[in-house]
């Protein structure tokens, strides 16, 4: 009988020391969901652009910009000509190398600090290399595809004289070339019936936000905020985990989603209807080339690889979400077609998929965890190669005195 008690007692207590961190687990999860800030549903975009006749729209100059993202909070200010960053003037100073960088939101870099945007770091690494004064221009502008940035280099970005131009180029840029809207937002469409190519719906229509009505009361969540933690690690290391636990009842395997035309853009064979979109990305990089050498400066073309080109555990979420696989899918798709179109123009081009793998780890990761974008290390180890890739290739060097 004393066994008994005493192996009863056993078990009580280990039941008690699992039950303990379990419970405080799950105590603390749910404190920290309550404080938990919101997602993209938060425009905050439109807090600090506004309407642009030709671009659709562009940064404010003086506009605070504030994003409070689960992954990240940050806080800049635009500068006096509608960029980040520190005002330069139009004019380059003597004995100055200037490399101006076009590109989307991951160049604007909303989510992390000044110091630790690509440009910031760029403009540091090429000063320690060279040995001379640089200046980075960060012409990056949340939303732009590569139509908006060739037209903010025709009007605009020329005006630095910069010696290299950097056009940074994401998938996601390339369906909204023959689109006049980019989601809710009016923007530009090129006619390249001419050359220079126009802007065929010129002046773009203004952006009218549809009316908010306001939230209900969101009903509160009665799950496990422990389980969903466990669900959403599991996830992110291996979709088919996931699913295989799901199998057993755990829970519901993982939603599939719509193929969209970015998930299209890796489809082998290629679908035929998207040939228009390539044919305006070529067009497109070939005008911005044709008006940076009439300036004397050189163009390169660098590939920012999408999370699921980086990392295999995304790119098992990609197959099971969109329900692809290597029959149909080319993980390289994209990075492959834009590198031959740049040798087919001749244009240097760098891509940043190697040394974001090389650098990546479920320990130290280059994009944040439940948004797209690189994090601060993702922004440092692209600012590292593209300040080797202008060093080394003799694409910049210090002006002769």
């Amino acid at each position: 009988m004393t066994r008994l008690r005493s192996a009863v007692g056993n078990l009580i207590l280990l039941a008690f020391g699992l039950a303990l961190p379990l419970l405080l687990a799950e105590g603390v999860l749910r404190v920290l969901a309550r404080n938990e800030p919101g997602g993209k549903e938060q425009v905050e975009r439109n807090t600090y652009t506004e309407y642009d006749p030709v671009l659709g729209w562009r940064k404010k100059p003086g506009a605070l910009v504030r994003y409070v993202r689960r992954d990240y909070r940050s806080e800049f200010t635009i500068n006096a000509q509608g960029l980040r960053g520190p005002l330069r003037p139009h004019e380059k100073p003597p004995q100055t190398v200037r490399v101006l960088a076009l590109g989307d939101s991951f160049l604007e870099a909303f989510m992390v600090s000044e110091a630790e945007t690509l440009a910031a770091q760029l403009e540091g690494q090429l000063q320690g290399r060279l040995g001379c004064r640089a200046e980075v221009i960060n012409g990056g502008t949340v939303g732009y595809s590569t139509d908006q940035e060739y037209l903010f280099y025709r009007d605009e970005g020329h005006r630095y004289s910069p010696d290299v131009v950097i056009l940074f180029t994401y998938h996601n840029d390339l369906p909204f070339l023959i689109r006049e809207r980019y989601y809710a937002f009016p923007k530009p469409r090129l006619n390249f019936d001419e050359s220079p190519p126009r802007v065929e719906n010129e002046p773009v229509p203004a952006y009218v936000p549809e009316p908010i009505s306001a939230p209900g009361p969101e009903a509160p969540f009665q799950g496990s905020h422990l389980l969903e933690f466990v669900k959403d690690r599991i996830e992110r290391s291996s979709a088919r985990t996931y699913n295989r636990l799901a199998s057993f009842g755990l829970w519901e395997p993982l939603r599939q989603l719509p193929q969209n035309e970015e998930i299209n853009l890796y489809r082998v064979p290629p679908f035929g209807h998207l040939n228009s979109v390539w044919s305006a990305y070529t067009w497109t990089v070939e005008s911005l080339n044709r008006l940076v050498e009439r300036g004397n400066a050189k163009l390169i073309v660098a590939y920012i690889p999408s999370r699921m080109e980086v990392s295999d555990s995304d790119y098992e979420v990609t197959e099971a979400r969109y329900g692809v696989d290597a029959s149909n899918f080319a993980r390289t798709a994209v990075r492959d077609r834009v590198a031959e179109i740049t040798e087919k123009l001749g244009i240097a081009f760098l891509d940043l998929t190697p040394v974001l793998r090389e650098h990546a780890s479920l320990l130290k990761p280059v994009y944040f965890a439940t948004d797209s974008h690189w994090n601060a290390r993702g922004q440092a180890v692209a600012a590292e190669a593209a300040a080797a890739f202008l060093t080394q290739g003799r694409s910049l060097s210090c002006p002769s005195r």
